[in-house]
């Protein structure tokens, strides 16, 4: 009999959003693999849907969408949120029984809600901590960490993650921020994710966007991804004004969106940056390849006060694709990855004078950026590529459902 495996995750196929490539990727691969797997997700998009993909129940996934509550994806958010978590526990509760729950932490609520549900239905329960609560709610400023809804926030998150059968953990720093929240170490994994989006990249003259773009022979700095409150932006773009005086072909391009847009435009046009910088809304993903490609070293930021708490992506996608990487935050987990393999640099916040530096050493060094983006490239093939990734999971899967038929 096929283990029947419960999947929830807020957005999912056809969603365009890189985030929900990974649900999709495991999903798929569960399923070819024997398992009987139902992923309970929303109706609502964050990025344009992917017409290009396979459709998981292809392969025999079963998808259950609650119904969306009306208006565009960025409206009402933490409505949205809600409004999924009211309607995910019924549906844990009453549906048919599974042997397993898996939850991401989109929408956080999932969390709660499904370690209720793994405990009244005495059913193993995985977290995959993609964000660690509600300690990056109170990052964020969302909450105060004195208030009686932060104490309040605090002990349901930490009932769930101590309670759920194993926690994942994107890397060393986010796993001991779990430890201190009271999860045993036995019961933490670390399992890194995976790059998403259309494989490879297309460079020079080939590349579509750097003609549109006008960036023909310039030094391109590239940030790729989510405006949002746990990202560093300051230091950067000071560094970024510095450097440009020693480097009169230096370009930035941010291709993205979040909560901070405005205020990034806004601190480009203090700086008198407009001239050299470019902003961009995520593009489809078929073009992922050419905005990629625009790099000569692509950036990573991280605010302090978040490192543990959240791991960007898109280090992995830069790493898979062989582009040297340039980090400005605190010491985090992005860190592990650059001393292992020596793909990129790192600079702490609020050290603009490290950031300008580090442009002028990358941009007199093309060797130097060359063997980052292939030492990148290397470790991200023998060590983190998705068949990697996928596997990882399986055998995390399997040992908690031995666990719970009581196998050694």
């Amino acid at each position: 009999m096929r283990a029947r495996l419960v999947f929830v995750e807020q957005f999912y196929y056809p969603e365009g959003w890189g985030g929900a490539e990974l649900p999709r990727d495991l999903t798929t691969y569960l399923a070819t693999r024997g398992f009987d797997v139902e992923v309970i997700c929303g109706a609502d998009q964050y990025v344009p849907a992917q017409d290009d993909v396979a459709n998981p129940a292809s392969v025999g996934v079963h998808i259950r969408r609650i119904p969306s509550i009306g208006g565009g994806p960025r409206r009402l958010r933490l409505l949205r949120q809600a409004w999924f978590s009211l309607a995910l526990l019924p549906l844990l509760l009453l549906g048919r029984r599974a042997q397993l729950y898996l939850t991401q932490t989109n929408p956080p609520g999932a969390v709660v809600l499904a370690g209720i549900a793994a405990r009244l239905r005495r059913t193993p329960l995985i977290i995959i901590a993609m964000d660690v609560y509600p300690e990056v709610v109170a990052a964020y400023g969302m909450v105060r960490a004195d208030g009686w809804l932060w104490r309040l926030l605090r002990s349901l998150f930490r009932w769930s993650y101590r309670s759920a059968t194993r926690v994942v953990a994107l890397g060393p720093v986010m796993a001991e921020r779990l430890r201190s929240k009271g999860v045993e170490p036995g019961r933490i994994v670390t399992c890194s994710n995976w790059s998403t989006g259309a494989a490879g990249i297309v460079r020079g003259n080939d590349n579509g966007l750097r003609s549109e773009w006008q960036l023909q022979g310039c030094f391109v700095l590239l940030y790729s991804g989510n405006l949002g409150v746990g990202h560093e932006f300051e230091t950067l773009l000071e560094g970024i004004a510095r450097a440009r005086q020693t480097v009169p072909n230096l370009r930035l391009v941010v291709i993205g969106r979040g909560s901070r847009a405005q205020e990034v435009r806004a601190l480009i046009e203090a700086l008198h940056l407009t001239d050299i910088v470019r902003m961009a809304d995520f593009l489809p993903a078929s073009r992922l390849p050419e905005s990629l490609g625009l790099a000569d070293v692509a950036l990573v930021t991280l605010r302090t006060g978040f490192e543990g708490l959240m791991v960007p992506s898109k280090v992995l996608s830069y790493m898979a694709r062989g582009l040297p990487i340039l980090y400005v935050g605190p010491a985090s987990d992005i860190d592990v990855y650059l001393d292992a393999c020596g793909c990129g640099m790192a600079v702490r916040g609020g050290d603009a004078i490290g950031v300008q530096r580090a442009v002028l050493a990358l941009h007199a060094d093309p060797a130097k950026l060359t063997s980052m983006g292939d030492a990148g490239r290397r470790y991200y093939d023998q060590s983190l590529a998705r068949e990697h990734g996928l596997a990882h999971y399986q055998s995390i899967i399997q040992a908690c459902l031995a666990e719970r038929r009581g196998a050694p």
